[in-house]
């Protein structure tokens, strides 16, 4: 049984840290601010498990900033391989390098470990304005790989960065939690 309950409490009624024009949701997941525990950790990994439709998958796809902890976790519970997609070039044969902008940077991602063919889904941990996904859809595009799906924890739903990627891309990310910024606080609003 996944207990919801445990990742909600790390989303809802948390502080919120403005960076600029945007606001950072601090919380143990993502920002370790207190440190994960093991049991949020899990409880997040088998929400995205029970959501995704990792029965198509041959591949799990994702960016090594805050994300990259849900896709080794959810690696680890669905047994399928992953790519990872990095903020500096390795210099590998087969690099995929895509433009990205989000709300606190903007450069290049390099993916590696998408092959030609691959049913891939995509695992982050938060969709702010949306620009991360925008570029992982597009690299895995450009390596041909198939998107089945794509699973995040959370969004911030005044940035709107869903309603981009699926205007921009007709994909449409499944998030477990919606979460309002809008307050000195932040407020779980509805969930998958």
């Amino acid at each position: 049984m996944v207990n919801k309950q445990l990742v909600i409490q790390a989303f809802d009624n948390q502080p919120l840290i403005k960076f600029e024009k945007y606001k950072f949701l601090l919380n143990s997941l993502t920002e370790q601010i207190p440190a994960t525990s093991v049991e949020l950790l899990q409880a997040a990994t088998d929400w995205i498990v029970a959501e995704g439709e990792f029965g198509q998958a041959t591949k799990l796809i994702g960016e090594e900033d805050k994300g990259a902890i849900l896709v080794a976790s959810t690696s680890l519970a669905t047994r399928l391989p992953f790519g990872m997609a990095r903020w500096y070039p390795a210099g590998l044969e087969g690099q995929i390098s895509v433009d990205f902008k989000m709300e606190y940077a903007s450069g290049q991602l390099y993916l590696n470990g998408v092959e030609e063919n691959d049913k891939v889904i995509i695992v982050d941990d938060m969709i702010s304005t949306g620009g991360t996904l925008l570029a992982l859809i597009k690299a895995v595009q450009l390596a041909k790989g198939e998107i089945i799906d794509i699973v995040c924890v959370a969004e911030k739903i005044e940035y709107f960065g869903v309603q981009q990627i699926e205007m921009e891309t007709g994909y449409q990310p499944k998030t477990l939690l919606k979460v309002s910024i809008a307050g000195e606080r932040s407020k779980v609003i509805q969930t998958l």
